[in-house]
């Protein structure tokens, strides 16, 4: 479902509630203070107004029993305010005082009555026929004697047998307008009580409403306080609530009967001089390129200074009302020309957030109209906000939705980012160096353990890529290394590096699983060399190193290029020991720490091949050739030859270079091919020519 089709619905009622309050309620109207309702089936047509033209004496507090036919009469149109009225070609304005009658005629069949009495300007005393039913304030004939407030009230009645008077009293010396503004409402007990209950269900829902919407978004911006304009919607869903308490059924005042009328009109105009500048403040955060700032920042500065007319007495506040909506009307001109050129623009949300906004100026223009008495409807603009919540609210889902859409993509991307890194910095490297990703890497990072390495190099690789062209090369490699890796993982190692045609891996908890990798590659490179066979071609050979110890593992090169690696002899020694595997003829050559770890551990067939010295260094290591993994005829003929091969290699150690040919001697005569032997008998002749003895 579309924004455009979530919004329609919503829009459609709040049009037809707006259409509704347009039109008059009542079907029939007094004329010179009489309203005919004899034929007005009150249980059939419900509620009427009594709108129409009521007597009025201006100037005077005439109660029931005071009225004869020498009291100056002329009528007023209620509902209505007396300001501009004429007495004596004397036009009035909103001080003062005055008296108000109606005569209603009913059929005299009627049920007990009820009797809705708006708020007025604002206090007033009102009797049906000689009996005082409501009070509201003390009316007097000054201002030291009058009592300001503004309370709608509910009376039930049991009716005469044909007609009775409404006589009303009004004074107000604190508004700058004065009279009755709201419509009465007459009709049976019955459905005025259902009409009390439809207005306080709607005030408290419209209420909570607002205020849930104020909590969330000013939760929202504690959350994100650099998202403004929720912050300016949440303040201004608060001064609705304070209007939405105030006017209507007037809550304030019936939780708080003695609530300070000056503040009571300070707490109600807050919100109609500053709703507006929050609002703009609001709609330019959503919009900041569609905006105009210099034009938002005239109807903010005019709406701080309106607002300042707070600070003195209600009469004086509220008579900046008439002029600040003129201002209000112009600045709801400039709210539509953002929103539709955010429309132009196709910036997102902007079609949502003009329904709401210009529902929402509908109902305030609508509020303005009502105050001047132009239409007879009521205050809609928190119905109007309302509407604007709600396309808020479907906005937000739309935003929600999109933005956990984002998130999941983004999710899956850094996943694949992350994989993709892993294939660069192995995660086990960030493990050993502490950190949760390579975003935590730092150059210099660095840790110190013990740990197997294991280096594994393809033998005569040059004289191999020469025949190959760059492409072939790169897929030669790759294809093996493709197949040796896994081997490697899943032994409980991690590849460190590659290194062209070679590996360096590092085995951080047994050496016994860099030996078992060893074998599972061999076993490979033999199955990888069958394969090759059938195609013509010459098989590949691998020379593998392995030691054990301790090893600096961290980070090298500068801030804008950094490299993981590990530094230390160890590392140098299982290098040297790879390399040595062509020297010796071997596939396997391991350090006596290695050996010392894992011969207990599982059964292995080796034999001593002397001590080397690593490059550097003046401390010799013990190696072993590892041959358990060799070909089967290899196996048995280095086992037949093993002791020979470590006395003479003994004897050469010892400097004794005539017993030492012996042995060698006698390992050709069994296994001619053993490069071992052949190493130290060339060993021999060399040493011999460079003493002179040759």
């Amino acid at each position: 479902m579309t924004i455009k089709q979530a919004v329609k619905p919503a829009s459609l009622l709040l049009f037809l509630l707006f259409l509704t309050g347009c039109g008059k309620l009542s079907k029939i109207e007094a004329e010179h203070g009489v309203l005919d309702a004899s034929h007005w089936d009150f249980e059939k047509n419900g509620i009427t107004n009594l709108d129409g033209q009521w007597e009025f004496y201006w100037g005077q507090l005439i109660e029931p029993g005071d009225f004869n036919e020498k009291t100056s009469q002329s009528f007023i149109n209620l509902p209505n305010v007396w300001n501009g009225q004429k007495i004596n070609e004397q036009e009035l304005d909103g001080q003062g005082y005055a008296t108000m009658r109606l005569k209603v005629k009913i059929s005299g069949s009627e049920k007990r009555m009820g009797l809705r009495v708006p708020f007025h300007f604002t206090s007033y005393k009102l009797w049906i026929d000689s009996t005082l039913m409501s009070e509201n304030g003390k009316v007097g004939e000054e201002k030291t004697s009058t009592v300001p407030q503004t309370v709608p009230k509910y009376l039930y009645f049991d009716p005469p047998t044909n007609d009775f008077y409404i006589v009303l009293q009004v004074a107000n010396f604190s508004f700058d307008k004065g009279g009755a503004p709201a419509p009465y409402k007459l009709g049976t007990e019955t459905s005025i009580r259902k009409f009390r209950t439809r207005s306080i269900a709607f005030d408290l829902f419209l209420t909570g409403s607002l205020f849930i919407m104020a909590l969330y978004h000013f939760s929202f911006f504690l959350l994100r306080k650099k998202e403004k304009s929720t912050l300016y919607f949440s303040l201004l869903c608060f001064l609705f609530v304070l209007r939405t308490v105030g006017l209507g059924e007037t809550f304030l005042i019936e939780v708080f009967p003695d609530f300070n009328f000056e503040n009571y009109i300070r707490l109600i105009l807050l919100g109609f001089f500053f709703g507006p500048v929050l609002f703009i403040l609001f709609i330019q955060k959503l919009f900041p390129d569609d905006s105009k700032p210099i034009i938002g920042r005239i109807y903010i500065f005019l709406g701080i200074v309106f607002g300042l007319t707070l600070l003195f007495p209600s009469n004086v506040s509220t008579a900046a009302i008439v002029p600040y909506e003129i201002v209000l009307i112009s600045s709801q001109v400039y709210l539509m020309y953002i929103l539709i050129k955010a429309i132009i623009m196709k910036r997102e949300g902007a079609f949502i957030a003009f329904l709401g906004t210009f529902v929402f100026i509908g109902t305030a223009v609508n509020d303005i109209l009502f105050d001047n008495q132009i239409i007879n409807t009521d205050y809609y603009s928190p119905y109007g906000l309302f509407f604007f919540i709600f396309c808020q609210s479907v906005l937000l889902s739309f935003k929600f939705s999109k933005s956990f859409t984002s998130i999941e993509n983004l999710s899956q991307r850094i996943q694949a980012i992350n994989k993709a890194n892993s294939r660069f910095v192995p995660s086990q490297f960030l493990s050993f160096l502490g950190k949760e990703s390579i975003v935590d890497v730092e150059l210099g990072d660095n840790v110190t353990k013990e740990m197997t390495i294991f280096f594994a190099d393809i033998r005569s690789f040059t004289t191999i890529s020469e025949s190959l062209t760059p492409e072939e090369n790169f897929n030669f490699i790759n294809n093996l290394l493709k197949r040796f890796s896994p081997m490697v993982r899943k032994n409980n190692g991690f590849i460190d590096k590659f290194m062209g045609d070679a590996i360096m891996a590092l085995f951080p908890e047994d050496p016994k699983d860099a030996l078992l990798t060893a074998s599972e590659v061999l076993e490979e490179l033999r199955s990888y060399n069958k394969m090759r066979a059938v195609e013509g071609l010459n098989p590949i050979k691998l020379g593998i190193g392995i030691n054990t110890g301790s090893l600096m593992l961290g980070t090298i090169g500068e801030d804008q290029r950094m490299d993981g690696t590990v530094i230390s002899d160890s590392v140098n020694l299982a290098s040297r020991l790879e390399g040595l595997t062509k020297t010796f003829g071997s596939n396997i050559i391991i350090s006596e720490n290695v050996l010392n770890q894992v011969k207990d551990e599982i059964v292995l067939q080796y034999r001593f091949l002397g001590k080397v010295f690593v490059k550097g260094k003046s401390i010799s290591v013990t190696i072993y050739d590892v041959y358990s993994y060799d070909a089967l005829e290899i196996i048995d003929k280095k086992n037949q030859i093993k002791h020979e091969f470590e006395k003479g290699v003994f004897f050469f150690e010892e400097n004794n270079y005539d017993h030492a040919r012996i042995a060698f001697e006698n390992c050709l005569n069994i296994f001619a091919e053993d490069k071992a032997a052949k190493y130290y008998l060339n060993k021999i002749d060399n040493d011999l020519r460079l003493a002179g003895a040759i």
